[in-house]
């Protein structure tokens, strides 16, 4: 069961000291994904990392920031410093009520500021709470080389993304609508103009090579790896010494 469902003298009998907080985000996904999609994917693999990490879950949060899909209507984001304080706060209930551990899901790439929100929280909080970020799409390569997918670009909309909607909900999917496109930019590009300056229809990478059996493939090679790197930032955590004043 789904920690979020049961009751509470459940959970304090499950007696978790491990957080899963899930980020998806609701903005656009071309025209053949909805503007769901993160929240879709993100819940699918917060759903594994709590069973595999007997962690309890926080329901996928779906806003956060967007500002790169700016332009048309659908998107919805929040100011980063809102957000800033947003996981600062989640992240400090979770430690008054005992939790030890949260692993942040970012579900969707451009949380830029999760970077500096995560270090805030352990330079300040260390050892008592320890947090860290995990996200699927940090492991294209692995993917590749497992020959899950086929392209060399994947950002958004792409093979990746729409592999996996198909698998989870493939009836969400209009597989008619789907168009491929690979800009001249790199994606640093992004803070200088919207995603539809680069990429028109809202689409960077090959949905087209996108099928379900891949998305079922990514959803539980990507849940292993995130689960392993989870495991390995709090390893380092609870083994690193104190420096002079610091605990950090």
């Amino acid at each position: 069961m789904i920690s979020y469902n049961m009751t509470q003298p459940d959970i304090e009998k499950m007696n978790p000291d491990t957080a899963i907080l899930p980020f998806g985000s609701l903005e656009q996904h071309g025209a053949h994904l909805p503007v769901s999609t993160d929240c879709i994917t993100t819940e699918a693999f917060a759903n594994r990392l709590a069973s595999q990490m007997n962690a309890f879950q926080i329901p996928t949060i779906p806003i956060s920031n967007c500002r790169e899909h700016m332009g048309k209507m659908g998107s919805v984001w929040m100011n980063p410093d809102t957000f800033y304080n947003v996981v600062l706060d989640i992240c400090g209930s979770l430690k008054e009520q005992g939790f030890k551990k949260v692993v942040i899901l970012q579900g969707h790439g451009g949380i830029f500021v999760l970077t500096p929100a995560v270090r805030q929280l352990n330079a300040t909080l260390n050892p008592d709470l320890m947090v860290c970020v995990v996200q699927y799409y940090d492991y294209l390569d692995a993917y590749k080389q497992a020959g899950i997918i086929e392209s060399d670009e994947c950002l958004h909309a792409d093979e990746l993304e729409t592999s996996v909607v198909m698998h989870l909900r493939g009836d969400l999917v209009k597989t008619d609508k789907i168009v491929d496109h690979v800009p001249d930019v790199a994606r640093p590009y992004l803070s200088y103009g919207s995603i539809f300056c680069a990429c028109p229809d809202g689409v960077w990478g090959m949905p087209s090579l996108a099928s379900a059996e891949k998305g079922k493939k990514i959803l539980e090679m990507g849940t292993t790896l995130m689960v392993k790197s989870a495991n390995a930032a709090f390893e380092y955590m609870e083994n690193k010494k104190p420096v002079g004043y610091s605990k950090f």
